[in-house]
């Protein structure tokens, strides 16, 4: 099959709702409501480490597009004849074989608390399987 045959075949619609679910889902994870807090905590990070960062736009421009790109994939990998089950779990399978064992490296490598690692495992998990439900669900 060639790129553009596949590419026409992915719902633009499903990628959009999905990379924007994996932004309201990172929001939520990385907020004081939820995880916020300890990720703060786990990173060491200061207030001042907040102030001299990139634009928070393009810090959100930046992970819906990385999020858009990892949704028009997983809608190739799902093809046209999916649904939401299978969509979670092949974003459970990309979440936790591929995205967390390479995280879990990092986190070793860079002598980082391993609670650091479950804490964007589980996100990654959690968002991956709601991205892949979507695209699925929304062939």
């Amino acid at each position: 099959m060639e790129m553009f045959e596949t590419l026409s075949k992915v719902n633009l619609w499903a990628v959009i709702l999905a990379a924007f679910s994996y932004l309201i889902l990172g929001t939520l994870w990385y907020s004081p409501l939820l995880f916020g807090n300890k990720w703060i905590k786990l990173k060491g990070f200061t207030d001042a480490d907040f102030k001299t960062n990139k634009p928070m736009w393009m810090i959100t421009l930046a992970s819906f597009l990385s999020a858009a790109v990892a949704a028009t994939v997983i809608s190739i990998i799902l093809g046209p004849k999916s649904n939401g089950v299978f969509g979670a779990i092949i974003g459970a399978c990309i979440a936790i074989f591929f995205i967390s064992m390479s995280k879990l490296t990092s986190v070793l490598f860079e002598n980082q608390p391993v609670r650091l690692f479950f804490l964007h495992a589980g996100f990654d998990i959690v968002a991956f399987i709601i991205m892949g439900s979507i695209i699925g669900y929304w062939r």
